[in-house]
């Protein structure tokens, strides 16, 4: 504490004058007393000890008065050392870190000392300041605006909390800070950067602009940093063993962890399915597990039993469930009493054979009649086989089905009637067809890599005695296949959210014997996964909160999806693309499915996997930024001079307050 101006406490000499006046006034001259009064003085007794506890009174307040007034004209200080700044208003944009290597390791963890670092800077500011909370989990988004009400910036802090497998983006969240003060009132603009400063945050070379002062703060330096993590699950179909898939897993280990010996479980519902034991060295390490396919839940969860410092990343959900494929249904338009013989026999044959290790291909083959009564919500992709004209209220069922996401194929034969099938799909067809004629051509054969790719493809000898011709292509429709003479054998287009193709001759063998050559099978599988809508999800795990978008299969009618804590999103109106955005939590994510015909069942293709991010695992500690302070930036801990006058005028406006009311009773008591 000190005094501005010292001299001036000589004025608190001025305190004595109030006792001075006191003493002179009680200096009276000698009472007597007259008998008239004398039944008086037993009252007088009584009123003379309360005027002297009031004059008692009235002496103190005024000695303080006058106490307090020559304190603050003398302008009293106390040196305050502030927890941030140099106590001039100014423009502070907070940039805290909440990556999993700040919320996942240490009691207290990182992101709880920087959180309380932050109120401690916005606390640390005068009146007038602005403030602004920058995240830098990636990706990096604002918390708060930029505003000068502190009350509310200290309220928004209290109440973040921390995702549990974000990854960092720490130059993004600088750069969003840069953004936010750049129409700050204030001429001194700071960015304080709050984080563990990992060596995967990767923050090298901080750039700094004109008159913006940019400050790094390490926290956490206490926590833990020997660390493992499972950074790699993925199953593949076992070619060995139908139904049973081999899944490949990597540890990552920094820190100290080498020579440890950790435990791989893998659990389905709860419950060991396998389980392996890996040795760490200084990479980490590696195992391979094995585990059958269950048809009602694709995911299982793999963990790693090592005591470390995150938890989070020692669990890791992986898909197991079987390679996508289709539902085709076949609708036979010159079926036979022997199945060998009809029109789809071959179109069949090649599905069933299909790879199961690029997803089985289910078919289902119906009748013209059947298919006219039928509906298409269990189907895919949906295939013409030489079907004669259907009904207006099959085509409206088809137009539906394609535009859902749905495939169509057509394919001609001797019930095909050019003109009534134009007149009957409409624009559902990808181009005009003409009618059949008779020709002897090479082919078909691959003309690019979107089908089968051109040249040695087991299509080399394929030859065709009678064909339909198309007008021409219009635009966004392809030909994957041509014949010998350079017309299109396959034409192809997109019909709302699906496609339609159209084969140039038969599926079967009565005008072409396409389906005697090698290149059939893979021709036939091909198309038909080109055809079937993208309802399968990727393998491959996705980011802590990033948005997952699927399209549900054609004639899904409801899709309820369920994240790993159990919490159920439902999705009626499955027409348009489904944007999910609740995937902050690590783990298998499952979808189920209902149409029209059944209930909600598990639907293996729309499940998908949310990873911690592997680079969050390796808490080495990195190098800070060259550039991390400007040279006139404000050290933080300054000490300041708080004036205590303002407050000691308000006492002796109290006390002058207090005096006058003391004041007024002397009266009345006498």
């Amino acid at each position: 504490m000190g005094f501005e101006t010292p001299l001036l406490l000589l004025a608190l000499a001025a305190a004595g004058l109030p006792v001075l006046a006191h003493l002179l006034r009680r200096r009276d001259l000698p009472v007597r007393w007259l008998p008239t009064v004398a039944l008086l003085r037993r009252a007088e007794a009584s009123s003379r000890r309360r005027m002297r506890l009031v004059d008692l009174l009235l002496l103190i307040a005024r000695v303080l008065l006058v106490a307090a007034l020559a304190l603050a004209v003398a302008g009293p200080f106390l040196r305050v050392t502030l927890a941030y700044g140099d106590g001039t208003a100014a423009s502070v944009a907070i940039v805290l870190d909440d990556s999993m290597s700040m919320t996942g390791r240490g009691d207290p963890t990182p992101y709880e000392e920087a959180r309380q670092r932050a109120i401690t800077i916005v606390e640390s500011l005068p009146a007038g300041s602005e403030v602004a909370i920058v995240l830098a989990g990636a990706p990096a988004r604002v918390a708060l605006a930029r505003t000068d009400d502190l009350d509310a910036a200290r309220a928004a802090l209290s109440e973040l909390h921390g995702d549990p497998a974000r990854g960092t983006d720490v130059l993004a969240g600088i750069e969003r800070a840069r953004h936010e003060l750049a129409g700050a009132r204030h001429v001194e603009r700071r960015v304080v950067v709050l984080t563990d400063l990992a060596r995967h945050a990767r923050v090298s070379e901080v750039p700094v602009a004109a008159g913006l002062h940019i400050e790094f703060e390490v926290v956490g330096e206490d926590a833990p940093t020997a660390n493992a993590a499972i950074v790699s699950a993925r199953a593949t179909p076992d070619p060995t063993t139908p139904d049973m898939v081999s899944i490949a897993v990597e540890i990552r280990a920094s820190g100290g962890l080498e020579a440890e010996t950790a435990e791989l479980v893998l659990e389905r519902g709860g419950t060991a399915i396998a389980n392996a034991t890996v040795e760490l060295n200084e990479q980490g390490g590696r195992a391979t597990l094995h585990a059958a396919i269950d048809p009602t839940d694709p995911g299982a969860t793999l963990s790693l039993d090592l005591d470390d410092a995150i938890d989070v990343d020692d669990r890791r959900g992986v898909l197991i469930r079987p390679p996508a494929g289709a539902r085709v249904l076949i609708v036979d338009g010159d079926p036979h009493p022997v199945r060998g013989d009809d029109e789809a026999r071959f179109l069949a044959r090649a599905l069933d054979l299909a790879p199961e290790h690029e997803g089985a291909l289910q078919r289902r083959i119906v009748d013209p009649d059947t298919f006219a009564a039928m509906d298409l919500a269990d189907a895919e992709v949906v295939v013409l086989a030489n079907v004669p004209t259907p009904s207006r209220a099959s085509v409206d069922r088809l137009r539906e089905h394609v535009r859902g996401g749905g495939g169509l194929l057509i394919a001609p034969g001797d019930h095909f009637d050019a003109r009534a099938m134009i007149a009957a799909l409409g624009n559902l067809w990808p181009t005009r067809p003409l009618d059949a004629i008779s020709a002897d051509v090479e082919g078909p054969f691959g003309a690019g890599d979107d089908l089968v790719p051109a040249g040695a493809s087991g299509l080399d000898r394929a030859r065709t005695h009678r064909r339909i011709t198309f007008e021409d292509l219009p635009v966004g429709a392809g030909a994957p296949l041509r014949f010998g003479d350079g017309s299109p054998a396959m034409v192809v287009a997109p019909y709302g959210d699906g496609r339609v193709a159209v084969f140039a001759t038969t599926l079967d063998d009565d005008w072409t014997d396409l389906p005697y050559q090698p290149g059939f099978l893979p021709l036939v599988v091909r198309s038909m996964r080109m055809l079937s809508p993208s309802t399968s999800t990727s393998d491959a795990p996705l980011h802590s909160s990033e948005v997952v978008r699927m399209r549900a299969p054609a004639g899904a009618r409801q899709v309820r999806l369920a994240t790993p804590a159990g919490e159920a999103h439902v999705y009626d109106d499955v027409e348009d693309e489904i944007a999910f955005e609740d995937t902050a939590t690590p783990g298998v994510y499952r979808a189920e499915i209902s149409t029209r015909d059944r209930p909600l069942q598990v639907e293996p293709r729309l499940a998908f996997v949310v990873a911690p991010p592997a680079d969050e695992s390796d808490l080495t500690p990195g190098e800070p930024p060259t550039a991390e302070r400007a040279p006139e930036s404000p050290e933080g801990g300054a000490v300041v001079e708080r004036s205590l006058a303002p407050w000691l005028f308000a006492l002796a406006g109290l006390l002058a307050i207090g005096e006058a009311a003391l004041r007024l009773r002397v009266p009345r008591a006498a």
